[in-house]
């Protein structure tokens, strides 16, 4: 038994060594048939994943338009606003005139003494009266040609002279009221009643505030994108928590060449009386743009000195240099030959070349699979 067992350790001992033999005598062709085998697969792989083209994620150009918020400070301005001033000289013999009285056009606001000016008036109707009288009494005589021409026509100038300086007596008379010229509202008054005042000496201010203009400057880079009528929000801080509509009534023709700016007016309806011309107000507009494609900001790429998305076409990608607009919430808002629904690639640009096809990983919410 002891005997047969060693006869077998020593056959499969010679065995092995004669196998370590030929495996070493033979190694350069095993180590070629090993690594073969192991890379068969993997070629297989790699041709299929060269066939089908790099892997990328993409997503759909949107449409967007170019709006901007601009926000300013302006000034407010009465829809009228005046100095009411003296007609006339004089002694005011009674005074109308209160903050924030309101009056109707025509209203009496300031009289002066008149006395002078009723007596001319008195004494001008009286001579239009007679010059009246004595015009009649030529017209009939030279009809019946009791009269001469010529002293019918110094008659008919009487009469005209004479209506003219009744004319001007009342116009004086006139002058020693001063009278509301719109719809408005006084403001404090520079004068008292008893003063006595030369003609054109300031009396009080007088506004019609029933709508309130509100000037601010644009940038002449926005100066495209306002137009009048656009809408307008508005806040004061004497009107402390409330905001106002208003609209852009006016644009003005010229920017000014040192601000670059052009001078924008907007309304506001007043109807409650709440507003005050000379306030500041905050003013907040949205200008309308142009209407563009966006893209995801993973999708912008910088080569060659330009920006340039990577379009999917037909399972294939193409370079489209596109210009920068602006940014916004995460997208890219460019100008460049893409429409709406185009599918770009925002992952797996690293591997990309123009022409070559790509397999698309992902369907973009709303497109097709």
């Amino acid at each position: 038994m002891q005997k047969t067992a060693i006869w077998k350790q020593v056959t499969m001992s010679a065995a092995l060594i004669a196998s370590a033999a030929l495996a070493w005598h033979y190694r350069a062709e095993v180590a070629a048939l090993w690594t073969g085998a192991h890379a068969a697969q993997p070629r297989d792989s790699a041709a299929s994943t060269a066939d089908a083209g790099p892997p990328v994620i993409v997503s759909d150009v949107q449409a967007v338009s170019d709006d901007l918020t601009f926000s300013a400070i302006g000034t407010s301005f009465a829809l009228r606003s005046i100095t009411l001033r003296a007609p006339s000289g004089g002694e005011i013999t009674s005074l109308a005139i209160a903050p924030g009285a309101k009056f109707a056009a025509g209203d009496t606001l300031m009289q002066l003494d008149d006395s002078d000016e009723r007596l001319a008036v008195a004494l001008a109707e009286a001579r239009l009266e007679r010059a009246t009288s004595e015009r009649d009494r030529y017209q009939t005589l030279q009809d019946t040609g009791a009269a001469a021409t010529a002293r019918f026509e110094e008659a008919q100038t009487g009469f005209k002279v004479a209506r003219i300086e009744l004319d001007k007596a009342r116009a004086d008379l006139a002058d020693r009221t001063l009278r509301a010229p719109f719809d408005g509202v006084t403001g404090l008054a520079l004068v008292e009643s008893g003063d006595r005042i030369a003609t054109d000496d300031a009396i009080a201010s007088f506004d019609d505030r029933s709508r309130i203009l509100v000037e601010f400057d644009l940038p002449e880079a926005l100066l495209g994108r306002m137009a009048q009528g656009l809408a307008v929000t508005a806040s004061t801080p004497a009107v402390e928590g409330r905001t106002f509509d208003g609209t852009v009534t006016a644009i003005d023709s010229r920017v000014d060449p040192i601000t670059r700016t052009a001078r924008i007016r907007a309304e506001i309806d007043n109807a409650t009386d709440v507003l005050r011309p000379g306030a500041s107000f905050s003013l907040r507009l949205d200008l309308p743009g142009k209407t563009y494609p966006a893209v995801p900001e993973l999708a912008l790429q910088f080569s060659s000195g330009s920006l340039n998305v990577w379009r999917v076409a037909d399972g294939k990608v193409h370079q489209v240099e596109v210009r920068l607009v602006r940014r916004r919430a995460g997208m890219v808002v460019v100008d460049g030959p893409l429409t709406t629904g185009d599918r770009i690639v925002v992952e797996g640009t690293q591997r990309l070349r123009p022409g070559i096809p790509v397999t698309v990983l992902n369907t973009p919410p709303g497109g097709n699979s």
